[in-house]
């Protein structure tokens, strides 16, 4: 069948809808399907999207540089939802796009981008992934239609741009291997090789760099899962009003809060007409979220672009006294981890966290008198990739001494200028069983005091 328009594309994928590869293949078609798994194996990404294009709509998957439907535009892509027991359903992993061309990819503009190009409207079709079901059974609850041009408001569309430009710019001056899926907000650069030792050249530098492809990041295909499939209200505020002209998620953020750098909480306070309870748990977080113009701590742009948002005190020397944790961990999981083999699609809770994680650290400093507190600066950060061999020595030996059942052996503050490992639990009672049966208090992964106030300075 010849797909000439997008609406002959989207009637054949409905015909998939609610159902699996083995509810419509013939007998002969199924057959051949199970023995290309024999030669493939299961866990080949991307395979299902292939046994879709090939025996659903009957085009023979290639690496072609135009869309899968050339001459109705239309880029098909297949990716797997997984239950929620609030969401219903969620996005289990990020949408990956072709791979980054290093080489070319310096030469190319936005509205002209072979990315675009290929991926200006996407066909993605949804599944339910359900562990130990065979590839051909698994069952397709959606079908949508998505132009990254137009299907989206126009902040998103000018942030998948901004992204896109970074990581053209990252490479341009020669620091693709840098790149971190952090870097960026909702068109990420993924690492796409099978394992950390597979690197290639890039253009501007004599250093080699990991293998990375366009992503459209989990947080934000879950938006579009909730938003446009699910049609759910977003229970979440969104900083962008209806006056504000197009930015970024950034230079919003930086505009909101410009005018009250350097100023105190009581003089914020005076500014937003506020009367609160001061000092009470929540103080600075009701603060920063008026500062934003909303009223809950659920912010749209913040939770789609997966942004954590950390509140600093600074004493009044100017030091910072806490370092930054990461969530527990748990032991037993941890000691069967791989720090990252992409082939099998295993990355550490820590490595991902890191690669993924974009911070917004809101920084206050304690005034002379110490009854108030300055708002002294906002920050955009993320991981850099220069420091991960460095987590991944400190990852490494703390699942040697858990391995060991030396808990007392844990990386201590003074054992990495970067992180280390120390109890994150509510109380002495809470604990996790450990490899070797008994109980532990609940720890986790954190960030140097100094490592952080190195950053933030």
């Amino acid at each position: 069948m010849e797909y000439k328009t997008k609406e002959q594309v989207i009637e054949q994928a409905n015909k998939l809808v609610n159902k699996s590869l083995s509810d419509i293949l013939i007998v002969d078609e199924l057959s051949a399907i199970k023995e290309k798994l024999i030669n493939y194996g299961t866990k080949r990404k991307g395979y299902l999207g292939n046994l879709v294009e090939e025996f659903h709509f009957d085009i023979k998957p290639n690496n072609d540089s135009n869309p899968d439907f050339k001459d109705a535009e239309v880029e098909l892509k297949c990716t797997p939802l997984k239950r929620h027991s609030v969401k219903k359903y969620v996005s289990k992993e990020r949408l990956v796009f072709s791979m980054i061309n290093y080489d070319k990819i310096i030469n190319e503009k936005w509205k002209t981008s072979s990315f675009l190009k290929k991926n200006k409207v996407l066909l993605i079709l949804f599944y339910l992934f359900e562990k130990n079901v065979p590839i051909f059974d698994y069952k397709f609850k959606y079908s949508y239609l998505l132009n990254l041009l137009e299907g989206i408001s126009n902040q998103d569309i000018l942030q998948i741009q901004k992204d896109w430009e970074y990581i053209v710019n990252k490479i341009n001056n020669g620091e693709a291997h840098l790149l971190s899926e952090a870097d960026t907000y909702y068109l990420g650069a993924c690492t796409k090789a099978a394992n950390k030792l597979i690197l290639r050249d890039q253009p501007k530098s004599k250093e080699s760099a990991k293998p990375r492809a366009f992503s459209l990041k989990q947080k934000y295909l879950n938006f579009i899962i909730q938003k446009y499939l699910l049609k759910k209200n977003i229970s979440s505020e969104s900083i962008f009003k209806s006056n504000d002209s197009i930015k970024t998620i950034e230079e919003v953020v930086v505009k909101k809060f410009k005018r009250y750098i350097g100023k105190t909480n009581i003089e914020i306070e005076k500014k937003l007409n506020l009367k609160i309870k001061r000092y009470s748990k929540n103080y600075t977080r009701y603060l920063i979220n008026r500062i934003f113009g909303v009223k809950t701590n659920k912010i749209e742009e913040l939770e789609k672009a997966d942004i954590t948002m950390k509140v600093i005190t600074l004493e009044y020397t100017g030091n910072l006294k806490e370092s930054l944790s990461f969530p527990a961990f748990n032991y037993k999981n941890l000691v069967i981890q791989t720090w990252y083999n992409e082939r099998r699609g295993e990355i550490a809770d820590f490595h991902a966290l890191l690669e993924t994680q974009k911070f917004l650290f809101v920084v206050f400093q304690k005034a002379k008198n110490g009854k108030e507190l300055v708002l002294k600066k906002i920050k955009f950060w993320n991981f850099p990739m220069s420091d991960l061999s460095e987590a991944e020595r400190v990852w490494k030996a703390t699942i040697n001494c858990v391995n060991q059942g030396n808990y007392e052996k844990l990386p201590k503050i003074s054992d990495s200028h970067l992180a280390h490992v120390r109890p994150h639990a509510k109380n002495s009672q809470d604990t996790q069983e450990t490899p070797q049966g008994t109980q532990e208090i609940k720890r986790s992964f954190w960030l140097n005091a100094k490592y952080v106030q190195k950053v933030l300075s």
